[in-house]
């Protein structure tokens, strides 16, 4: 649906005036009393609340009809006779009776939410006016302060960038292109005959954050990457200049997201053999055990019989061991090597990105076997040591890129194309950024260049990619603003969002986290708005925080806590919109939180019955409840848990597809989903007004007593 057709109904077409709504929460009967022709127009005159509810509860489409069937939940609920309800481990239950916000506030909150929602306007300007925001940007500086100055336009008060750190070095991107190019001859009035190149395909790539570009356009010639001496022999003479396509990262990996590790893998790879170059190596050791080992590694997304690993490892007086992990994925340097000569145990670490892979292996005369456990699973090794020690002759990559290459290409295994970015980032000066440039491709562009060059087909790659570096120290920014309380206004309720996203060509970083972002932003606005007319202000603070550097590890929200440490026991609670655009369909908790929090969401559920928040209790795999809040690292609440905070991530339920958008090309505005979206910055404005007018904090994890020592 183009976004210029959505628009939010007005109270006549489906929306739930304020005075409907308190009737609503109050309880009337479904065969209570009838509502007058003015109340919502002619078409619904003579409806009781119940069949309101049920016909224009949230349903919110593009031309404005309301029409919708009750999903499970909502006919459980009717089916149960509940007027109100809250949703418990996927079933509709009594709301708690535990006192929360004013009713007619949050009967108003519920009215402009529904009926005056902005959230698309938000979000519109986010990604089409300020684009992509990578962390330390120029763009999420923009966006910054565009969020601060919105708050304090809405009333909000506190208002400010908050910094958290600095980075060394400023990344952007300008418009970047990439083209396959094919050569016409064409005869001029004077009989001269010229070549002209015109484009004949569009690619999908990026490159990596922090790593370089072009520096104006570049068009050359493809060649494989040569796999061997022979190979590289007979392209040896085409390798200056011209781009390197190389092959598929492992077969039978068609779909599966390899390609940004793949990336760094290639760009360390390269950055190792311009630094030997620098500073040649001495000699490997004749100790047995340094050189070349070679062998398998099997498990965690390799294919059925595992891939080629070689680990060219040196081992040193002190027992300390460096060298690099080589798969079809890329070379990579090890660090943290450590042997143990008594036992024969062999420790080390590799990266591919924010999160290590730790591999430990018994070495036993000439071979070698262990496991490897990361990020993505665990993996078994085997490797036996090159009786002809190390290679006495430079590898592949070494004599390709002494050829002089103009960059290299690389497949992300389907359609899509990740961004992410180079290792090292944070403290990278212009001295230090990568020399070569690697672009990531989609597969069916790999597919094109490479049937082009099975046929012998005439063609060139065209790449403009303007990646633009600006000397640092940069500060980094979280945006907060706050709604102060009335009676409690240490004690604090955090509303929040990312506000950075990757910047790969094409991206507008709509669904991550465009989306969660301006739900923070409206639910902010709806709650000041309803304020400012004349609600009860919260008891206590709601703050709404915009954080940056999640996508680089949480960095954002890590330095909140550290900076703000003093807050952190009069925080009830830190809620976290970061799934995309579906709605927020539920909260993971602990058993003694489940009354506060459907106490809080319960009127959710009348104003959106098919779009109803469950709240369920988080266990393990035994299916017993945990105790502790579940850690997740895969945002910002995490920092939260780690702290002893009840920090939640919003369960996103709906019909979108997050991984077609997440991290890739695709993630634009088209991709948001409307009637989710003003359900969960509705649904943010009532939890969080609720919560901060409870009783009391949100119950927290129960600390066990430290044991006493034995006597």
């Amino acid at each position: 649906m183009p976004a210029n057709q959505f628009r939010v109904p007005s109270r006549r077409s489906c929306g739930l005036s304020a005075a409907l709504l308190l009737a609503l929460l109050a309880g009337c009967e479904s065969g209570g009393p009838r509502l007058p022709e003015s109340s919502l127009g002619p078409d619904v005159s003579g409806l009781s609340s119940a069949q309101l509810i049920s016909r224009y509860g949230s349903k919110i489409s593009s031309d404005g009809n309301s029409d919708f069937e009750l999903k499970p939940i909502g006919k459980k609920a009717a089916e149960k006779g509940l007027k109100r309800f809250a949703v418990v481990d996927n079933e509709p239950v009594p709301v708690p009776e535990i006192a929360m916000g004013d009713s007619r506030t949050v009967a108003r909150i519920l009215d402009e939410g529904l009926n005056r929602n902005q959230v698309l306007d938000h979000l519109r300007h986010l990604t089409t006016q300020i684009g992509p925001r990578l962390t330390g940007s120029s763009n999420a500086e923009a966006a910054n302060r565009w969020t601060r100055d919105q708050f304090e336009s809405w009333g909000l008060t506190n208002a400010h960038l908050d910094e958290w750190g600095n980075i060394g070095l400023r990344f952007d991107r300008g418009p970047s292109t990439a083209k396959v190019m094919r050569s016409r001859e064409r005869r001029g009035d004077g009989g001269q005959t010229t070549t002209e190149w015109e484009s004949i395909r569009d690619m999908a790539f990026t490159t990596l954050a922090w790593a370089p570009g072009t520096q104006g356009p570049v068009r050359a010639p493809v060649i494989r990457m040569p796999t061997d001496t022979a190979e590289f022999e007979a392209v040896k003479d085409k390798l200056p200049g011209a781009w390197v396509m190389m092959g598929r990262a492992s077969e039978g990996r068609t779909g599966v997201r390899g390609a940004p590790g793949g990336m760094r893998a290639y760009n360390n790879t390269f950055a190792e053999i311009r630094k030997k170059w620098a500073n040649p190596e001495p000699p490997m050791p004749q100790d047995g055990r340094s050189g070349l080992w070679k062998g398998k590694v099997k498990g965690a997304q390799t294919p059925g019989d595992g891939m080629d690993v070689e680990m060219s490892l040196r081992f040193a007086a002190d027992n300390s061991v460096t060298g690099s992990f080589n798969t079809a994925f890329g070379r990579i340097q090890i660090k943290d090597g450590r042997f143990n000569p008594d036992t024969g145990e062999l420790t080390f670490a590799y990266a591919r990105g924010p999160n290590d892979t730790k591999v430990t292996m018994k070495l036993t005369d000439q071979s070698a076997e262990g496991t490897s456990v990361g990020p993505r699973g665990e993996s078994t090794i085997t490797a036996t040591r090159d009786p002809s020690d190390t290679p006495k002759e430079p590898s592949v990559e070494e004599r390709v890129l002494t050829a002089g290459p103009a960059g290299f290409l690389i497949t992300s295994g389907d359609e899509r194309v990740w961004t992410s970015a180079a290792d090292g980032w944070r403290e990278m000066t212009p001295d230090t950024v990568a020399k070569d440039v690697i672009a990531n491709i989609s597969q069916p562009d790999y597919d094109f260049i490479n049937s082009r060059l099975a046929d012998g087909l005439d063609f060139q790659v065209e790449m403009d990619v303007k990646n633009i570096f600006t000397a640092g120290p940069i500060p980094v920014y979280n945006t907060v603003a706050e709604i102060r309380g009335s009676e409690k206004p240490d004690e604090i309720v955090i509303v929040s969002a990312h506000l950075d996203s990757w910047n790969g060509p094409g991206s507008q970083g709509c669904t991550d986290n465009g989306t969660g972002s301006s739900v923070t932003l409206e639910a902010a606005r709806i709650l000041s708005t309803v304020i400012k007319n004349g609600g009860k202000p919260p008891k206590r603070t709601i703050r709404f925080i915009l954080w940056t550097g999640e996508e680089q590890g949480l960095l954002g929200s890590a330095g909140y806590v550290k900076k703000h440490e003093d807050d952190l026991a009069r925080i009830s609670a830190v809620f976290v919109d970061d799934g995309g655009t579906n709605y927020e369909g539920g909260l993971n908790c602990l058993e003694q939180m489940v009354p506060y929090l459907a106490a809080a969401t319960a009127p959710v559920n009348s104003a959106f019955p098919d779009l109803t928040v469950n709240v369920h209790v988080a266990r393990n795999d035994k299916n017993e409840p945990l105790t502790k809040m579940p850690g997740g690292g895969g945002s910002d609440h995490a920092t939260f848990n780690a702290k002893g905070v009840p920090g939640f991530f919003w369960d996103e339920v709906g019909r979108a597809n997050y991984g077609y958008g997440w991290h890739t090309q695709h993630d634009r505005f088209d991709l948001a989903i409307p009637e989710y979206l003003v359900q969960s910055s509705t649904c943010a404005a009532v939890t969080a007004y609720n919560l901060a007018c409870a009783p009391d904090l949100l119950p927290r994890e129960v600390k066990e007593a430290p044991k006493e020592p034995a006597k």
